[in-house]
């Protein structure tokens, strides 16, 4: 018996295959549809930029705003171009153009052509001369071929300048120092540093000075016992027993020869021996005195008693050896004196050591005049010569003091391929200290009027320096909002002001913030940036 299977029916939750073609047709459309949407914004964007040259459209075509204010703007100028002077200059007359001034190194240069000043009034010429100023150190040049100086930068409107940011100040004079810069030491005067060492070995019997201690010139500072000294005083008193002692005889002797009592060869024996004898006294003399000591007048006809009497103490004050002890009190002492006025720095012995001529027993410093010494770069010594002025700043800001150059070395450091420039310094308030560093500022001009303004005013390009001069008839209703470009050349800085040595005359008015935007402009228009208003 056969059994009949029927047809399987159907669910609604399957799909026939009719309809699985069309849902798969679908979904590739619909998947597909973001890469066709780009393509159609490729192709307009292509469309668009072919037909306008592929410039931005000017955002009053884009909010719909009339046509012909959008027609009426000079893009390379940013001003309307009815209005744009430099695209029609008959509009406002450029001033008349005069070239390069060799002597000053700008173009249209206003020192010698001060009817180029944009000043109400008469110009101030500058009160010194800027050419030789020029000359005194090498100046950053303007090349001669450079025109962006004919340019002129015009704003749309006062308010419009005040949106740039920019903000101007006026053209004065005041002090400005030229100058180099070294690195500097303070040291002592080597003439005014004593190393006080006894002239005769012994003991030191007495110190009177110590460390910090002021001296005056012939003080004694310490007192040695030395035997050399006794012995020197000791020959001195022979010495001159036997001068008289042969002088004596001499004389005893020409009075007998008068009568002929005795031969002349016993006066001859005799006056050789006299003579003998002041050569040994002499010897005697001289010895002492290399001790340092002074000796009495016409020795050779004191008392030896009493000689010997002012040789015990020779140049110790009475006070002095009232102080020593009794054991001390001997002719063997020798005082050592400060040379001259000053400190004592240094204290190496005391009472009682042993001493020899090699021994530093104090050191003396006169601290009032001091050496300032200066390392100057080798290609900078050309400009120094002796008498310049320098002012001496310490790194520790606690000094400044100015001084001359008094020595320039013949020699070149093999090390720091510098030069040595010494000053001598007076340092009578004591500001100085030995060893202190510094910088040392060599004056070479020092203008009290120089013509400057604000460091943030000169703008350069690799060609040229400029400030952006305002023009003298701003405010006026009917002018034109114009800055000049003028070429400057710089001279001595401060770090807040720059000197100007030619391009500007005092009272003119230029642009200080935001300087950077009128030459980011003047760069602009020079590059020849598309300008609508040209367009075809």
């Amino acid at each position: 018996m056969s059994t009949a299977i029927s047809p399987t029916k159907q669910s609604p939750d399957h799909p026939t295959s009719s309809d699985t073609k069309h849902f798969g047709l679908a979904g590739r459309i619909f998947h597909g549809l973001p890469t066709i949407v780009v393509f159609l914004l490729l192709g307009s964007v292509m469309f668009l930029g072919h037909h306008t040259g592929w410039k931005l459209i000017p955002a009053a075509e884009l909010f719909g705003e009339q046509e012909h204010e959008a027609d009426d703007w000079c893009a390379e100028h940013l001003v309307p171009e009815s209005e744009c002077i430099e695209c029609d200059p008959d509009l406002y007359p450029k001033p008349k153009e005069y070239g390069f001034c060799k002597i000053h190194g700008v173009a249209e240069c206003v020192i010698d052509h001060p009817d180029l000043a944009q000043v109400n009034g008469e110009p101030q010429l500058p009160q010194y001369d800027t050419a030789t100023a020029i000359a005194l150190l090498p100046r950053p040049e303007n090349n001669p071929l450079e025109s962006m100086h004919k340019s002129r930068i015009q704003f749309a409107s006062i308010e419009s300048i005040h949106k740039f940011g920019i903000d101007i100040d006026i053209v004065q004079t005041h002090l400005m120092v030229d100058e180099i810069r070294a690195n500097a030491e303070v040291v002592y005067d080597p003439m005014r540093v004593a190393q006080l060492k006894t002239k005769a070995p012994g003991s030191v019997v007495a110190v009177y000075k110590t460390v910090g201690d002021p001296v005056q010139q012939g003080e004694i500072v310490a007192i040695v016992d030395a035997v050399r000294v006794g012995d020197a005083k000791s020959g001195i008193m022979q010495a001159l027993v036997q001068v008289q002692f042969e002088q004596a005889k001499v004389d005893r002797l020409k009075e007998a020869g008068k009568n002929g009592s005795i031969a002349r060869k016993f006066l001859l024996e005799a006056e050789a021996a006299y003579r003998k004898a002041e050569v040994n006294l002499i010897a005697a003399k001289q010895a002492l005195a290399n001790l340092g000591f002074i000796l009495p007048e016409n020795i050779e006809e004191a008392d030896p008693k009493k000689l010997a009497a002012e040789l015990l103490y020779r140049d110790i004050p009475t006070h002095l050896v009232g102080t020593l002890p009794q054991r001390q009190r001997t002719a063997n002492l020798i005082p050592v004196l400060a040379p001259f006025n000053g400190i004592v720095t240094s204290q190496n012995v005391v009472a009682g050591e042993v001493v020899d001529s090699t021994t530093m027993m104090l050191k003396v410093v006169d601290p009032s005049q001091m050496w300032l010494v200066l390392n100057v770069k080798q290609e900078e010594a050309k400009y120094v010569h002796i008498g310049l002025p320098v002012r001496f700043d310490s790194d520790n800001e606690t000094a400044q003091i100015n001084g001359n150059i008094s020595w320039i070395s013949p020699e070149i450091d093999p090390q720091t391929r510098t030069i040595q420039v010494r000053v001598v310094l007076n340092n009578s308030e004591g500001l100085l200290r030995d060893r202190m560093y510094g910088t040392g500022h060599i004056i070479l001009r020092e203008e009290p009027n120089a013509i400057v303004v604000p460091k943030i005013a000169v703008q350069s390009t690799s060609d040229a320096h400029f400030v952006f001069v305002r023009d003298k008839n701003y405010f006026n209703d009917d002018a034109p909002k114009v800055f000049y470009v003028r070429q400057v050349r710089i001279g001595a800085s401060d770090g807040e002001f720059v000197e100007l040595l030619a391009g500007a005359l005092p009272g003119e008015v230029v642009a200080t913030k935001g300087s950077s935007v009128l030459l980011g402009q003047l760069l602009r228009s020079n590059l020849g940036a598309g300008c609508g208003c040209h367009s075809e």
